[in-house]
């Protein structure tokens, strides 16, 4: 469980986080970039869902700026929209930026109590450290305004409800993520490998009652062919989107540009295989344990964390997605501290400085191209994943004594 009395001596970790979202506040608006586009795209989309006008198939903001989000997500937005949006967009860039201070704390609590069984003392030395990993993903998500790492933050509380025999809750907070980003619903297969019913319940419950609350405002008729237009636009936004950190794009790039299409949807089937091979393995050491329950919880948060980190690069989407690998990153982090060791650590640096440390005001334009072109982020998180997945099996952190 969360033990608050020892949150309150992590305040360097919040003055540190607080202090450089704040900065990035004031320069985004000095320099006049405080823009959040994708933030008025679901602005606008709400406001034209209130209005009963035009919601999908329309540019809100710049040319590409189609929402392509369910309609039920469009519910949470409508309040912004009673707001001009300059004091909209201001109220959204703070929410995000204390969601991205209260993230760490969640993933704590999950590796605290559920995959560590020996913990670390330097825990501002863990979340500071975590939070620079993880800092350019963060700053080109409050610069867009996107919605990321709220999905994190529910995708953490689902697996905590679930580790904390909440299941219903969990599957409550998983059906809002899938609401918004379909793509998510691989995270289904943990739920039904370990044939967790009750959760599953409450997943298919929220999706039948949010898909419906749009029609509370438009009638049942309108609310279908919204849902309709909402499956068209995001299978044109895959077949379209070029999403250069994907592992369709790795393929394209490094060995042959005419790769079908459907080869994307292999990629994806080949993730759901690596997440069953996963299980496989994490069943098999259940089995030869004496605490079946504790390493039963250890897997699950292992499998949860591992689709998490690697859906950005089975499916086509935007690099700032790739901070959703941040409980991987605080696994690792979590190791290194522990072990004290030069040569995981120097590996962890590297790895880190090619997936967050990709900005062009710290490397400049060309560079920042070239290294992003190769599709750097979503090859250095793959390794990440490996390292992870190395760490778990051979190292077993918190389960047996290193091997």
């Amino acid at each position: 469980m969360s033990d608050t009395k020892s949150d309150k001596y992590l305040w360097k970790f919040m003055v540190i986080a607080g202090l450089a979202l704040l900065t990035d506040f004031i320069f985004e608006n000095i320099n006049h970039r405080f823009w959040l586009n994708d933030f008025k795209v679901y602005y606008s989309a709400a406001g034209a869902l209130w209005d009963g006008t035009t919601v999908y198939g329309e540019a809100f903001g710049l040319s590409s700026g189609f929402y392509k989000y369910s309609p039920a997500t469009l519910i949470f937005f409508i309040p912004h929209c009673l707001l001009p949006y300059s004091i909209a967009s201001i109220l959204h860039f703070f929410s995000l930026a204390a969601v991205m201070i209260y993230v760490p704390f969640v993933i704590r609590d999950i590796l605290r109590d559920h995959y560590f069984a020996r913990w670390i003392r330097q825990e501002n030395l863990l979340f500071i450290l975590a939070f620079i990993c993880v800092l350019i993903h963060f700053v080109k998500e409050l610069h867009l305004g996107n919605i990321t790492v709220v999905l994190l933050l529910l995708l953490s509380l689902s697996l905590r409800s679930l580790l904390r025999s909440q299941p219903v809750r969990a599957g409550i907070l998983f059906g809002i993520v899938v609401l918004a980003k379909p793509f998510f619903l691989i995270l289904i297969l943990p739920l039904i490998f370990r044939k967790q019913w009750k959760a599953l319940g409450g997943f298919a419950a929220t999706l039948v009652v949010t898909s419906l609350l749009p029609a509370l405002l438009v009638g049942l008729n309108r609310d279908l062919q919204l849902h309709v237009e909402w499956y068209r636009a995001v299978f044109d936004h895959n077949a379209n989107y070029p999403s250069h950190n994907s592992l369709m794009y790795m393929i394209q790039y490094y060995f042959d540009p005419g790769v079908p299409g459907f080869v994307q949807y292999l990629i994806i089937a080949a993730g759901a295989l690596a997440y069953a091979a996963l299980y496989y393995f994490n069943r098999k050491r259940e089995r030869e344990a004496m605490d079946n329950t504790l390493v039963s919880r250890a897997s699950m948060t292992a499998e949860w964390f591992f689709l998490i980190a690697i859906l950005p690069d089975l499916v086509k989407t935007d690099s700032e997605h790739f901070l959703s690998t941040l409980p991987v990153i605080m696994v690792l982090l979590v190791f290194l501290i522990q072990r004290k060791q030069w040569l995981p650590s120097i590996l962890f640096v590297i790895l880190i400085f090619f997936y967050g440390g990709n900005s062009t005001d710290l490397l400049g334009r060309d560079l920042s191209d070239f290294l992003f072109e190769r599709a750097l982020i979503g090859i250095s998180n793959l390794l990440l994943i490996g390292y992870f997945i190395i760490v778990h099996f051979h190292y077993r952190p918190g389960i047996s004594k290193p091997v």
